[in-house]
């Protein structure tokens, strides 16, 4: 009977608070140890390497490179999962790094499921990371690309000639458990949806966040779908409006102390 290969995680650096526990490494602390297996690797004994969040591709095929130059192609197991990201125009971002939605599937009627995706140069990351968990603004973001990718692919869909603008009406999170930079899908439960009228397509919705068995975020929201040329409108008007009131008022006139 073969024994269970060992199982180690690789986070990116970003994530160096999250590699203080034992089978734990970032991207960096790993090529490191990389020379040091080779040199001490034992026959038969296999290791299982899997990429947790904030490991890029390029990243992981170097390690590949390097874990061969040093004879451990054998003894060692990588598992890096492609993702199919949603396309920039689901959640509406341009750069693929800030995509956090990927591999979106429909689970039964009104229920969508998607893994969180987490890359090691997403905007939410770029100036705030402490301790070992990821920030909750990233379960935040999530929830919003996440109604915005189901709402486009699974119900706008039914009007394909048409594009919409999306307006959130309200939005409230609960942070129920701490997110670490692992596995972690995102769920959309459809409470409303009103899509009959073209011209204005209604939804409300329950967005939870699960890792390792628990939730750790659950954000409820309603939202409305517009076309363009309406919201662009009434958005115009409130911008002007915004504009004459800030030059109409007295400016302040701060004084050095």
């Amino acid at each position: 009977m073969s024994a269970q290969p060992r199982t180690v995680l690789l986070v990116g650096d970003r994530f160096a608070g999250f590699a203080v526990h034992e089978g734990v490494f970032t991207v960096s602390q790993f090529r490191e140890q990389l020379p040091l297996l080779g040199a001490v690797r034992a026959g038969g004994e296999h290791t299982l390497v899997r990429a947790g969040q904030g490991v890029t591709a390029p990243e992981w095929a170097a390690l590949r490179d390097t874990a061969a130059r040093h004879g451990l192609q054998e003894s060692l197991e990588f598992h890096f999962p492609h993702p199919a990201l949603s396309p920039r125009q689901e959640v509406h971002k341009h750069q693929s790094q800030n995509t956090l939605i990927a591999d979106l599937r429909q689970e039964q009627a009104g229920r969508f499921v998607a893994d969180l995706r987490l890359h090691a140069d997403n905007e939410l990351l770029l100036d705030h990371q402490t301790g070992q968990h990821v920030q909750g603004m990233v379960a935040v973001e999530a929830a919003r690309q996440m109604f915005l990718a189901v709402s486009e692919r699974y119900y706008a869909n039914r009007y394909p000639d048409r594009s919409y603008y999306y307006v959130i009406d309200s939005m409230n999170t609960a942070f129920e458990n701490f997110l670490f930079p692992l596995d972690a899908t995102v769920e959309f439960l459809t409470l409303r949806a009103e899509t009959d009228d073209p011209e204005r397509l209604s939804f409300a919705a329950d967005i939870s966040v699960h890792q390792a068995g628990r939730r750790a975020a659950l954000t409820t929201v309603t939202y409305t779908a517009f076309e363009p040329a309406l919201i662009e409108s009434k958005e115009t008007k409130r911008a002007r409006f915004a504009v004459d009131h800030t030059v109409s008022a007295p400016a302040r006139v701060l004084v050095a102390a």
